[in-house]
């Protein structure tokens, strides 16, 4: 069909059915490292040829992801910007609950616990370690040989307590004393 002198093209002819890979980067003003970032989404209509894109369906398609993106229904990762903003906002719950019990003394630090325990074996230590001592002052026929015994014994009970206790109780790590796995 023959152009009419004087007429000028409509928009529709003058863009091209196809386009390579650079055309349609520089079209819509991205780098090609993006435009190959955008393809593996499946943004952009490929066509007939290597490196080549139907023109019109493939500007249509980036505004469209474009569009979604501003509306907040999907973001660069693929997750919508919703439950991304979700997911940041319970984060964020989660903290200041944990700051807040913190503050508030409903929660210890490990190294609040550990002080504390570490006292407590301290004091049971010694408080087993002079049974021997007040046994032979409260018994006193209790030979050298009888307070041997039970120093023997109560050092004995100690140890198979400590391996216990080693074996049992958690090692301090974040996720076990929180619970999470």
């Amino acid at each position: 069909m023959a152009k009419k002198p004087g007429r000028k093209p409509t928009g529709a002819s003058m863009v091209p059915a196809t386009c390579s890979r650079a055309d349609l980067a520089l079209l819509l003003g991205i780098s090609i490292r993006a435009l190959a970032d955008w393809d593996l989404k499946g943004v952009f209509t490929k066509a007939q040829g290597r490196g080549r894109y139907e023109t019109v369906a493939s500007v249509n398609g980036y505004i469209a992801q474009l569009r979604e993106q501003a509306a907040g229904r999907a973001s660069s990762t693929g997750q919508s910007l919703t439950d991304e903003r979700a997911q940041t906002e319970r984060i964020v719950r989660q903290i200041k609950e944990r700051e807040l019990a913190k503050i508030s003394g409903a929660t210890l630090t490990v190294d609040e616990v550990s002080d504390s325990w570490s006292l407590f074996a301290a004091a049971v230590k010694a408080a087993v370690l002079s049974i021997p001592g007040k046994a032979r002052s409260s018994i006193p026929h209790l030979t050298p040989h009888d307070a041997d015994v039970l120093k023997h014994m109560c050092r004995d009970l100690l140890l198979d307590l400590a391996e216990e206790v080693e074996a049992a109780v958690i090692s301090g790590a974040p996720e076990e004393i929180s619970g999470e796995k």
